[in-house]
């Protein structure tokens, strides 16, 4: 089998360096492929759950064996404190993927993998398609565009290569290949324009200073972190850099056990992923409010209605749509600017403000139908799209979007907390928490994690779990108090919770001077099976709804 290349720091020589690439294991009908991160079935890829696949490597690696629970919880989540539910949403996830029997429980202690596991045979998947795998993990292969214009440098985000700061030469293929990974998933976002690995990789221990380093890229933002090995543990740092303000954005540290390199790498660069778009694109809808209104471009334009449309209010709304009719005639048929306009239309819903309800569900569809269409690669249109199915009434066709959406970009920390959202409703509670929870630890940072708390209080709820449901609810209360569908639930799980004062109280917080009504109700809650919306209902009434 052809081993996998990567290139070194010199722009102009390329030679091929032998990457060791581990045996897949194969079970059954599945060949698990830990360094791509895959689980193939019959030779399909299977969509799990970033958290869910790493529970699954450790106990296939320790097939045959009592894992304890602890040790799943230090693997998995080295150096954190979580709850043991989180390991159970996992492991539920992962049977309903593999069969119920594929994954046994040994009462008080943890968990065993029952099934026979072989390495997997070269034939079973074609020598071109594993290479080309390996090598999309290992190097990026990013179009080398440096923009010419100020703006277009404004929008630009380099990725420097990660510094080695132990000087072992065993450690640099680790450094670059932790950058190499995030310049090829960044690429993957509508939002970004990335700098290509070969201009970057140019600036290696370069003594310039950030601010010099980004004119010279044509870059606003820089990616920049060091990697130094201590004992048996890899530290890692990363942070982002506004060069032209000098500011660190966002930092973090990450603590790894020194285990399997090329997991670890694909674990942190898609952390780092998913927390860099949010704090980026805060800051860009910040500096597009600073631009004089006659200056305003396609992007500032996008990045206003981005502002606008966060702030939820009609009025707010209002002049997100109309930033947005501006984008669009600049720039006809872009796929963001549409998905977006998707979205306005969708809150006038969601606010039940909507004078035509029906008219707004058929609006929204349609805008994020022709984004897909003009851009069948974007997964921010494919997300948008299935969140205007579900409004529809459409939830598989919905749930399949969501999914088309994290095939296209995983790091979509808001496609996978939409995709648990629309598998509560559907009643998947179980597999529901794993996309929640991904979403939730991916992207902490990210404006839509009230609604994946919230997501969680209401598959509690349909759980029958009050305390639990009335503790997320608070907790997605807190974090957006201006939206009232969090009263509205607050009001509904402690009714369920036997606290009826504190139900009528959230359930008038909801309803002060906004006339929500039963239909609003439907398009905002789309439970497919009645018996939960009954439930729902129910509680509500208790509190004193009138519908």
């Amino acid at each position: 089998m052809p081993l996998p290349y990567r290139e070194t720091h010199n722009p102009v020589t390329l030679i091929q360096v032998p990457v060791p690439v581990n045996a897949d294991s194969t079970f059954g009908a599945f060949v698990l492929q830990q360094h791509e991160r895959r689980l193939i079935r019959d030779g399909q890829a299977v969509l799990v759950g970033a958290r869910a696949f790493d529970v699954l490597c450790v106990l296939v690696e320790n097939a045959g064996q009592l894992v304890t629970k602890q040790h799943l919880l230090d693997s998995v989540w080295p150096g954190l404190v979580v709850e043991e539910n989180n390991l159970q949403v996992h492991v539920s996830s992962l049977r309903r993927i593999l069969g119920a029997d594929t994954i046994a429980t040994v009462p008080g202690r943890g968990y065993r993998f029952t099934l026979r596991i072989a390495a997997a045979p070269c034939a079973q998947i074609p020598n071109a398609a594993r290479t080309g795998a390996a090598q999309a993990q290992l190097v990026a292969v990013v179009s080398n565009n440096r923009p010419s214009d100020a703006l277009s440098n404004r929008r630009t985000i380099a990725v420097l290569p990660f510094v080695n700061l132990n000087h072992d030469p065993d450690q640099e293929y680790f450094s670059d290949g932790l950058a190499e990974d995030i310049i090829s998933q960044l690429t993957r976002s509508p939002w970004l324009l990335v700098v290509s690995r070969n201009s970057s990789f140019t600036h290696r221990n370069s003594p310039l200073d950030n601010e010099t380093l980004g004119l010279a890229l044509g870059a606003r933002y820089l990616v920049q972190g060091s990697v130094r090995k201590a004992g048996n543990t890899l530290r890692m740092t990363a942070e982002l850099i506004d060069t032209q303000s000098r500011e660190t954005l966002w930092s973090d540290r990450y603590d790894r056990p020194l285990a399997d390199m090329f997991a670890m790498q694909a674990e942190i660069s898609n952390h780092i992923v998913s927390a860099i778009e949010p704090v980026y694109l805060h800051r860009e809808e910040r500096l597009s409010s600073e631009v004089a209104p006659q200056d305003l471009q396609h992007w500032d334009l996008l990045m206003r209605a981005r502002w606008h449309f966060w702030r939820t209010t009609p009025e707010h709304i209002l002049k997100a749509q109309a930033y947005l009719h501006q984008a669009l005639e600049l720039k006809p048929n872009d796929s963001p600017s549409l998905s977006l306009l998707a979205f306005t239309n969708l809150a006038k819903l969601w606010g039940a403000w909507a004078e035509d309800p029906r008219a707004v569900v058929a609006e929204a569809n349609r805008l994020a139908l022709v984004a897909v269409r003009n851009d069948e690669r974007d997964a921010f249109a494919h997300f948008t799209l299935g969140t205007a199915l579900s409004c529809a009434g459409q939830m598989a066709a919905a749930i399949a979007e969501l999914e088309c959406a994290l095939g296209l970009y995983p790091q979509a920390a808001a496609a996978a907390g939409e995709l648990g959202r629309l598998l509560v409703f559907s009643g998947r509670t179980d597999e529901a928490e794993e996309f929640i929870l991904q979403a939730i630890d991916a992207s902490p940072h990210d404006p839509h994690l009230s609604l994946w708390i919230r997501s969680r209080a209401i598959a509690c709820f349909i759980e029958e779990r009050y305390a639990d449901a009335v503790r997320y609810a608070r907790e997605a209360t807190a974090k957006r108090p201006d939206w009232y569908f969090n009263h509205l639930l607050l009001a509904a799980c402690l009714n369920a919770a036997g606290d009826d004062a504190g139900g009528r109280d959230s359930l008038a917080k909801a309803l002060s001077g906004r006339g929500y009504d039963l239909q609003s109700f439907h398009f905002g809650h789309p439970f497919v099976h009645a018996a939960h919306r009954e439930k729902f209902l129910l509680a509500l009434t208790n509190a004193g709804w009138e519908a």
